[in-house]
């Protein structure tokens, strides 16, 4: 396994510099080593210690041109001169850049680690947690607006890092000056944002699993409220955000999902509704046809109700006219000559009465009225004149009904007009 197999394959070590960090590759062919191993590989700041998480293999090409083909059992990954073998695919402060200083092959694993190698290491974590608490004290003092995050050392102890969090950019020269002077090493300051504080920290999510920043997402994708409203979730922040205070990251894994079934939904609304219309149309026709169908079967019914009604009016004008008249007509015309002439009888005889009864009727009144006392001679004077007054209305009323009557009659009767006659 210290040399390269005969078929010319590339064993490939991935290698995690920190817990939470990134893995990156790089070239162990030389040096036999498993998953779990402590390395020492060759990075662009130096020396690094690391810890192997896999290995693969890839086939290493004959030219720079790519192989033409390579058997199916084993993975393939092109490796041109001067390409860095980078498995994330994102640039991490160039900590494991696969370039050599002669830009002519890929960074290697160098070898094992050894005990005085973890030692050392060991070492270096101390002077980070002294290196902290002084870069803390420091910040307070200065009232400088940073949160320190954490301080790394590189393996040789030549380079501090320090990775803070600030809402604005911050003066910090004085503060490297003072980090200078009294760490003996060179200082690097690098501000960072909140997921990354999530990752470099590491913890548990709502979900009770661990990070998916700290533990396998190799970006951070970006994640708007878009996708939670298309995923129907509670617009909680509380229930939507996660330990960074940002939008889960989870939030992004199902949404192209969601997205073609909303997608796929809304075409099956669209066909629903339009299935929904054509039948809605269909029913209405069928109701207008069957409504149209009813109106003729009742305008038949009609008819033939009609019909008989109709030829008994055909036969009673044929008949009436064979008469010489109509027979309503003539019906209409015997009623009226039978009111008339009882109007007349009645009327001869109140002209019969005797002109005598009247006069004795009067004379026996006015002897009464003799007879009985001043006051009741006026009385019965007075009853005597309504007397003649509602005889003389009772004479003007008739009058007025034989002219409405003799004008009812029209010019066309011969007959004389009846009435009494005045006395």
């Amino acid at each position: 396994m210290t040399e390269k197999t005969e078929d010319k394959t590339i064993r490939i070590a991935g290698v995690r510099f920190r817990e939470n960090w990134k893995v990156y590759d790089f070239d162990a062919t030389d040096v036999a080593v498993a998953v779990g191993d402590r390395v020492i590989v060759d990075s662009e700041r130096g020396p690094g210690i690391a810890s192997v998480v896999r290995i693969r293999r890839t086939e290493a090409p004959a030219s720079p041109e790519p192989a033409a083909s390579a058997p199916a059992s084993v993975f393939k990954m092109e490796i041109p001169e001067g390409i860095e073998i980078e498995i994330d695919g994102e640039e991490d402060a160039a900590i494991a850049s696969s370039k050599a200083p002669d830009g002519k092959a890929t960074r290697k694993v160098l070898r094992k680690a050894t005990e005085a190698d973890i030692a050392r290491e060991q070492k270096n974590r101390e002077r980070e947690a002294e290196a902290f608490t002084m870069a803390q004290d420091m910040i307070a003092e200065r009232e400088l607006p940073m949160k320190l995050i954490r301080v790394e050392y590189s393996f040789d102890a030549s380079r501090a890092t320090f990775y803070f969090v600030s809402e604005n950019r911050v003066d910090f020269r004085e503060l490297v000056k003072d980090l200078a002077y009294k760490l003996k090493s060179r200082i690097e300051m690098r501000q960072i944002g909140v997921r990354d504080v999530a990752r470099m920290i590491g913890g548990f999510g709502p979900c009770g699993r661990e990070l998916c920043c700290s533990s396998f997402l190799k970006n951070f994708e970006p994640v708007s409220i878009r996708m939670a409203k298309k995923q129907e979730m509670v617009l909680n922040p509380a229930k939507i955000s996660g330990v960074c205070g940002r939008l889960l990251c989870c939030l992004s894994y199902e949404y192209e999902m969601y997205e073609a079934i909303k997608k796929d939904a809304a075409d099956l609304r669209q066909s629903a509704l339009k299935d929904k219309k054509e039948e809605e149309d269909r029913r209405l026709a069928e109701e207008r046809t069957e409504a149209a169908a009813q109106r003729t079967a009742e305008e038949k019914k009609r008819q033939e109700e009609r019909r008989p009604q109709e030829q008994r009016r055909e036969a009673q004008r044929e008949g009436g006219q064979k008469a010489g008249g109509r027979p309503e007509k003539k019906k209409y015309q015997e009623k009226e000559k039978k009111a008339q002439a009882g109007q007349g009888d009645q009327a001869r005889q109140r002209q019969q009465q005797p002109k005598q009864e009247r006069q004795q009727k009067q004379q026996q009144k006015q002897q009464r009225q003799q007879q009985q006392p001043q006051p009741q001679q006026q009385q019965d004077q007075k009853t005597e004149q309504l007397q003649q007054e509602g005889e003389k209305s009772g004479k003007r009323k008739r009058r007025r009904f034989w002219r409405k009557k003799n004008k009812k009659q029209g010019p066309g009767d011969n007959r004389p007009p009846q009435g009494p006659v005045g006395s």
